[in-house]
């Protein structure tokens, strides 16, 4: 095909697309074969084209992600299918994951849709462990964008105050359960996961680099086009030897809950010892 030439394709057809260094989860593999499974029962909507593979895989380790997912992409342009379901080899879905998806997307009018996937980031808001620990915290990957007008620094912030059960319209989500039109790949234009440096988003006239996925979600915005996560549509992120899903982020956000309970009890306590009031005056 020329550059510039359009592909006609088979509305609601897919292919589906994964990154791996080399290896899977067990979890995702079981995903895997049950989606392939489902389609080849009820749709038949993994189709590819004609004398190609029904699938991408791509192997890439972390350093190379953003080109491995830009080069599916280009791929899938040249094929016949009208969606592309990316996803990464540590996640669990359930089988009609794709069905769901391309109904909640067709429904909400989304050339881009996530599942309710959650990540795992080095907790700043608390003192990291002694003998070399390292604290982290489980965000979900709905994202808005906020900017801090004293210091210009802008960039992404997890919503963990999300909708559950519903669509919701996002500014940004990751790549590891992802739901792409075409329309919205041709309207990007090549390597749309490459990382993009916004040179004040730093704050302070310092730079900031988005990652490969939230990069993807800047360029989606640019191009007039709007991105939504279904929270209905749950996955699992493996992580050695946990799992990451609504389950636990529940549990961890019921923690920190209790913990700021007893903080502000503790401090009730000594108050009342020490005869002062909240604001360290002593009481008549």
């Amino acid at each position: 095909m020329n550059e510039g030439e359009t592909v006609d394709y088979k509305p609601g057809s897919v292919i589906p697309a994964v990154v791996d260094g080399g290896e899977w989860s067990a979890s995702f593999g079981l995903s895997w074969t049950d989606m392939m499974v489902h389609d080849q029962a009820r749709n038949g909507r993994i189709l590819g084209a004609e004398g190609s593979k029904q699938y991408v895989r791509k192997q890439s380790g972390a350093m190379g992600l953003a080109s491995a997912r830009s080069e599916i992409a280009a791929y899938f342009l040249q094929q016949d299918a009208e969606w592309l379901f990316m996803v990464d080899s540590d996640m669990g879905y359930a089988g009609d994951t794709i069905d769901r998806m391309i109904a909640s997307a067709e429904a909400n009018q989304m050339k881009v849709l996530g599942a309710l996937c959650f990540a795992q980031k080095i907790d700043k808001e608390q003192n990291q462990g002694p003998l070399g620990a390292v604290r982290y915290r489980i965000i979900p990957t709905l994202y808005q964008y906020v900017t801090i007008q004293a210091t210009g620094e802008a960039g992404f912030r997890s919503i963990t105050k999300y909708q559950r059960e519903t669509f919701q319209q996002v500014a940004g989500t990751g790549a590891a359960c992802l739901l792409v039109h075409r329309d919205a790949l041709a309207a990007i234009g090549p390597e749309p996961f490459m990382p993009i440096t916004d040179p004040a988003a730093g704050g302070n006239g310092t730079p900031r680099t988005f990652s490969e996925d939230l990069s993807f979600c800047v360029r989606v915005a640019a191009a007039g086009m709007l991105i939504g996560v279904d929270t209905s549509i749950k996955t699992s992120h493996y992580k050695g030897g946990i799992y990451l899903d609504e389950v636990e982020f529940a549990k961890q956000q019921e923690t920190l809950i209790q913990a700021k309970g007893h903080e502000i009890a503790r401090n009730a306590e000594l108050y009342m010892r020490n005869n002062l009031s909240p604001l360290g005056l002593v009481l008549p």
